[in-house]
């Protein structure tokens, strides 16, 4: 990959045009209608150039109108060429984009929680929006335009020279000047845009994680510490922009000065070659229309030359992103096995950092018994449950189920047979019954109410205006803290799993609450095997074997009774939270 702000880098731009290949066939039709279009731009001031010195300076009227109307009809097919040559590399450009932000939405998918916890959600978003939509104008206004320009340049070039290459050097004089004003212009515009994409980045970064926020910046006051941060973040991104806009509002009156400069030489040393018969009046009115078609192509240019490398700014961050490894290796195939849930992990160590939070943990759990995990923040209760779902990738040692190592199975099928309630319980924007389903259509809603009866949570869902129907809103802002976990434990539970987990699912909810599904939970929990995860230890009173971690080591396992009876660890917890009733 090249840095930013290096010189066009080909590998890269190879990369990018190997983006269009699905796209052949429309991206030749573009290539054909751009070089038949440059072909043409000589033709006009030729036949101009004609029709004043064999028509005009003649008299001959009927010459004039009939050349007239030639011109007219070739003013017309250029301009028809011009709207089939931007209408297809816009489709190209937009269909390209198309593919490529599907392509980059099913990476995302795939990578672990550790890329999603190292990297700020603006960024993503950013890479995923606005990066992917500057690669859109390198197919639309950038590649294949500047192919279009350059030819353009050099068909004009070539008739100029051919007409009378001393009018045409003339010319050209004032060309040193505009091609190091283009230059400059192009290097200018180049490093506000990598300030401008920097600027968006952080601007998405600090408006997402501030809205997700809201209620902590408002719950400590923080609303006007927060607003003069976003305004410093603007203004530096307004700043950039204006940079940008200054390079622009400079460029372009610098090139309609060099354009009647070179305008005025022509008149001056033309007309002194008509007064000694050299050339005809027609051939300056010839040339004045070439300059003017020589020295728009050149600004756009350098226009275009910074829409290519805007691209391959943005080109480089989002292949950067889909280079990125950090995913779970899908190699396992297999979906034949039987899973009744027998759970063992062998020696199994495991760090999100250098640092190591499991150290070679050895325990099993019987298919459709229940294992209880307890200990302090961080003791790697969690970490136990990403690794079995395989949302990070363990170091050492081996996980089975049914004997089967884990990484034997495919990703999606290991999964399936899991189901997982958090205690930070997340809804989309959608309907109840889509967010308990997740928008799987074969579920059908007699099954997630037949769920919700046996959780309790019939009854307030169907209390709602639009009962399962009813629109929770992003992160189902509508709904209490109880509603939304009962809503979670219906996910879970409606899928029918072999293995449920339930990391710390009951915290949030009231004790009426608590109390209301902890039966349901118990059923649900009967001839399933169960991995809980909990604070209060009056839910996991009947649990078959309970593990008691500190610092990523089993210090002690057993049954509630037998803890209590010859435990230390667990039994200082368990005073902790019924000092008041022993």
């Amino acid at each position: 990959m090249s840095k930013q702000g290096e010189a066009l880098n080909i590998g890269l731009l190879n990369r990018m045009y190997k983006l269009a290949k699905p796209y052949r066939k429309l991206f030749r039709v573009a290539m054909v209608f751009v070089i038949v279009s440059a072909a043409l731009a000589p033709l006009r001031p030729q036949l101009s150039q004609y029709i004043i010195d064999h028509k005009v300076a003649t008299g001959d009227v009927q010459g004039l109108v009939y050349w007239s109307v030639v011109l007219l009809l070739i003013l017309l097919v250029q301009t028809l060429l011009l709207f089939i040559q931007t209408y297809a590399t816009n489709l190209l450009g937009q269909s390209i984009i198309k593919d490529l932000r599907i392509r980059v939405f099913r990476h995302l998918n795939s990578l672990n929680l550790k890329f999603f916890n190292q990297t700020p959600v603006g960024t993503l978003v950013t890479r995923n929006i606005s990066d992917i939509e500057t690669i859109a104008d390198v197919f639309s206004e950038g590649m294949i335009s500047i192919v279009g320009d350059i030819l353009q340049l050099v068909f004009i070039l070539g008739a100029m020279f051919y007409t009378d290459w001393r009018l045409a050097l003339v010319s050209l004089s004032v060309f040193p000047v505009l091609a190091y004003g283009a230059y400059l212009f192009k290097e200018s515009v180049k490093k506000s845009f990598q300030d401008v994409r920097n600027q968006v980045a952080r601007l998405n970064t600090f408006v997402q994680e501030h809205i997700s926020g809201m209620m902590v910046v408002q719950l400590f006051n923080r609303q006007q510490v927060e607003m003069n941060k976003f305004v410093s973040i603007n203004k530096v991104h307004r700043d950039a922009n204006n940079r940008g806009i200054y390079a622009y509002s400079v460029f372009f009156p610098f090139v309609e000065i060099i354009t009647a400069l070179a305008m005025g030489i022509v008149v001056w040393y033309g007309s002194r070659q008509v007064l000694h018969n050299r050339i005809s009046p027609g051939v300056i009115v010839e040339f004045i229309m070439y300059i003017n078609m020589f020295f728009r192509p050149i600004r756009q240019l350098a226009d275009r030359f910074n829409t290519l490398q805007m691209g391959m700014v943005s080109a480089e961050r989002i292949f950067k992103l889909l280079d990125d490894t950090s995913h779970i290796e899908h190699s396992g195939k297999r979906t034949d096995l039987k899973i009744k849930g027998h759970v063992k992990f062998t020696h199994v160590s495991f760090g999100y950092t250098e640092n190591k939070v499991l150290h070679s943990l050895c325990f099993e759990v019987a298919a459709g018994t229940t294992l209880a995990l307890v200990g302090a923040t961080g003791a790697g209760k969690s970490s136990i449950i990403n690794l079995l779902s395989r949302f990070y990738e363990y170091t050492e040692g081996t996980i089975t189920i049914d004997g089967t190592d884990i990484k034997e199975l495919d990703l999606a099928y290991l999964r399936r047979h899991i189901a997982v309630v958090l205690q930070d319980v997340f809804l989309f924007s959608g309907s109840v019954y889509d967010n308990v389903t997740l928008f799987n259509k074969e579920i059908p809603i007699e099954r997630v109410e037949e769920t919700a009866k046996l959780l309790g949570a019939h009854g307030f869902i169907s209390k709602l205006p639009d009962g399962y129907q009813q629109q929770v809103f992003e992160r189902g802002a509508t709904l209490s803290v109880g509603q939304r976990q009962l809503i979670s434990f219906m996910r879970a539970m409606v899928s029918n799993p072999e293995i449920l987990v339930l990391d710390e699912a009951t915290s949030s909810i009231d004790t009426e609450s608590e109390e209301l599904i902890q039966k349901a939970i118990q059923v649900m929990m009967k001839g399933r095997t169960s991995i809980v995860i909990a604070h209060r230890l009056s839910t996991i009173l009947h649990a078959d074997k309970i593990l008691v971690l500190e610092n990523g080591k089993i210090m002690e396992s057993g049954t509630h009774l037998q803890l209590l009876e010859n435990g230390k660890y667990y039994r200082q917890l368990y005073e902790m939270q019924f000092s008041n009733k022993v």
